[in-house]
């Protein structure tokens, strides 16, 4: 069995098709003063609804200094074709499988952000890598199974119980020896490694732990990843709550100022992109 992402891997079995509310063929959009409107549709405020069975489905900026580039809205139908491209190693479609019978599936990566967040070690030559938030270790796993047989992925989770499937997992693809397992808090992790002098020694950072702690999990990793490595950040869209003006919840609000603080924070250089539940990337500079 192959467990590298840099050969094709046939799916064993299909991926499931991605459940999309409400029920229907209608998709619904976010009505908020945001400045795109989706092409083609019925207007109600500056989003509209559209059926998924047009394949043409774009959202497209109504502010004309973006000028008239359509950018194409994921459709479940999209996003089951997105998904069969993914180059799945087969222990990771067996833990991903596993992980989807447990509770808190849904914060798991899917399989084109793991894809993603491998390719980035990959370009990066990275060799010293950190996770904040684990889960059963579904992007660690991804990350380690790319590094080079030097390499070490510090691994930080709280949750004893799903870091016990992450280890199990690690053993399987032969890749333990590369994972340092941190059981406890993340900040404490990460201050510790700071005290012992591990600043600016890390390549690459991946964040999805507590959105409330996002700010001090950042400020700590801007210190222990050198000049040029990367952080990257999930779910920074948010099930699209951050556009909604209307939801003003704790943790959509601390996502929303970490995202302005980002926009604004020049020792980075920034890009969001639309993938997952929002990633965005950053490089220290």
């Amino acid at each position: 069995m192959s467990s590298s992402w840099g050969a094709v891997h046939r799916w064993v079995k299909p991926l499931p098709s991605i459940a999309f509310r409400p029920s229907g063929r209608l998709l619904p959009t976010i009505q908020s003063t945001s400045p795109f409107v989706i092409s083609g549709a019925a207007s109600y405020s500056k989003w509209a609804f559209k059926s998924v069975a047009d394949a043409d489905q774009v959202v497209v900026a109504a502010d004309g200094n973006y000028g008239s580039k359509q950018v194409i809205s994921v459709t479940p139908r999209l996003y089951d074709y997105l998904l069969a491209n993914v180059r799945e190693p087969q222990i990771l479609r067996e833990l991903r499988e596993e992980t989807a019978t447990m509770r808190g599936s849904q914060m798991q990566v899917s399989p084109d952000q793991a894809q993603l967040l491998a390719m980035l070690v990959q370009i990066l030559g990275a060799q010293r890598c950190i996770e904040v938030g684990v889960y059963t270790g579904y992007s660690s796993l991804a990350i380690a199974l790319v590094l080079p047989e030097g390499g070490c992925l510090v691994a930080c989770e709280r949750d004893a119980i799903s870091l016990e499937v992450a280890k199990r997992y690690y053993d399987r693809a032969g890749v333990s020896h590369k994972i340092d397992v941190k059981h406890g808090l993340a900040a404490d992790t990460l201050k510790s490694m700071l005290h012992n002098g591990e600043d600016c020694s890390y390549d690459f950072a991946f964040v999805d732990a507590e959105k409330r702690m996002y700010s001090d999990y950042f400020e700590l990793l801007l210190q222990l990843v050198r000049v040029g490595g990367i952080i990257v950040i999930d779910n920074v869209l948010w099930h699209g709550k951050v556009a909604d003006p209307l939801v003003n919840d704790p943790k959509t609000d601390s996502i929303r100022n970490f995202n302005k603080k980002l926009m604004d924070d020049e020792r980075v250089s920034i890009s969001m992109v639309p993938i997952g539940d929002g990633m965005t990337i950053c490089r220290k500079r």
